[in-house]
């Protein structure tokens, strides 16, 4: 399966897909379901859409451009994303191919402060 990946821009400066590229070697989180896997490409949402998806389909077109028959979404932009709905909405309905949520099986953000909110409860 040839694969693409896009990662949130902001979170970019501090993760270069440290989590993403070990999933997707080993074939873990997401990356599970694939027999084979070919990275065409690995690129960042483009920014803040401030509600506009128009980078983010200028990045997955690029990549299905360069073959991806998929697209997965970093767990960095399918979590704490503030344009998430949108840029997975008009990615589904433009690309044509699948849009998978997610990477590695790590927790994604959104998990990481439903655990921190859990244990600030319980102290």
């Amino acid at each position: 399966m040839k694969i693409g990946i896009i990662r949130c821009d902001e979170r970019s400066n501090a993760c270069a897909g440290y989590q993403c590229f070990p999933a997707l070697l080993n074939k873990t989180g997401k990356f599970e379901e694939y027999d084979e896997i070919e990275l065409v490409g690995f690129e960042d949402c483009g920014g803040c859409g401030r509600g506009k998806a128009d980078k983010i389909v200028d990045r997955a077109t690029r990549l299905k451009n360069r073959g991806a028959e998929v697209i997965h979404l970093g767990n960095c932009l399918v979590g704490p994303c503030p344009s998430k709905e949108l840029y997975e909405n008009a990615l589904v309905e433009m690309m044509g191919i699948p849009i998978i949520k997610g990477t590695h099986p790590a927790p994604t953000p959104e998990q990481l402060a439903a655990r921190r909110q859990a244990n600030a409860d319980n102290a």
